[in-house]
C-alpha cells in the first residue's frame, strides 16, 4: 500500500467493517473446525480427559488465522474479510501542512495487539462472558468509527475503493 493523503481516503463505514468481521468470523472458525475434525483432535470421549485438546484447538485456530490472514495483513493491512469489503487497517500520521498521511500499520502491531481481539469475539459462547464481544465492538459507533483494538494500536480502518 502506498502512502495515501487525507484527501483520497475516508473512514470505512461501520457496515463494511461489520461485513469484514463477519466474513473473517465465518472463515477462520469454519476452517478451524474442519481441521480439528480432520486431525481427530476431539474424536473420542477420552480426548476430553485432559485439557490438552484445548491447546490443540487453540494452536490450530491461531495457525488458521495466520495462514488465512497473515500474508494479506503483512502485504496490505487487510484480512481476507477486509480485502473483500474493500477496507484496510492503516496508521494516521500527521504531516506538517495539517494534512494526514495514511501509512500501512506495522505487521507486529496487527498480529501482537489487534489479532488477539478477534479471538475475544468468540468468548460470547461462555454465558458469563457474553458481554465481552459487545464491549469490544460498541466503540465503532463513536465519531471516529474505531473499535477498542484500533485505539490500542493507534490504527484506523479506511475505505480503499
Amino acid at each position: 500500500m502506498n502512502n495515501l493523503t487525507q484527501s483520497n481516503l475516508f473512514l470505512a463505514s461501520r457496515w463494511r467493517r461489520l461485513l469484514a468481521t463477519g466474513i473473517d468470523g465465518i472463515l477462520v472458525p469454519g476452517i478451524t473446525i474442519f481441521l480439528v475434525m480432520l486431525f481427530d483432535v476431539v474424536e473420542q470421549a477420552d480426548d476430553f480427559v485432559d485439557r490438552m485438546w484445548v491447546v490443540h484447538v487453540l494452536v490450530i485456530a491461531i495457525g488458521t488465522y495466520l495462514v488465512l490472514n497473515g500474508y494479506t495483513l503483512w502485504q496490505s493491512g487487510q484480512t481476507l474479510g477486509k480485502k473483500i469489503a474493500g477496507i484496510a487497517i492503516v496508521v494516521k500520521q500527521p504531516l506538517q501542512d495539517g494534512e494526514y498521511a495514511f501509512l500501512q500499520a506495522p505487521f507486529w502491531k496487527l498480529i501482537a495487539i489487534r489479532a488477539p481481539f478477534f479471538a475475544l469475539l468468540f468468548v460470547g459462547i461462555i454465558p458469563f462472558l457474553v458481554w465481552v464481544p459487545f464491549l469490544l465492538l460498541i466503540s465503532i459507533f463513536g465519531k471516529q468509527r474505531r473499535c477498542l483494538h484500533d485505539y490500542f494500536c493507534s490504527t484506523v480502518v479506511v475505505k480503499l475503493n
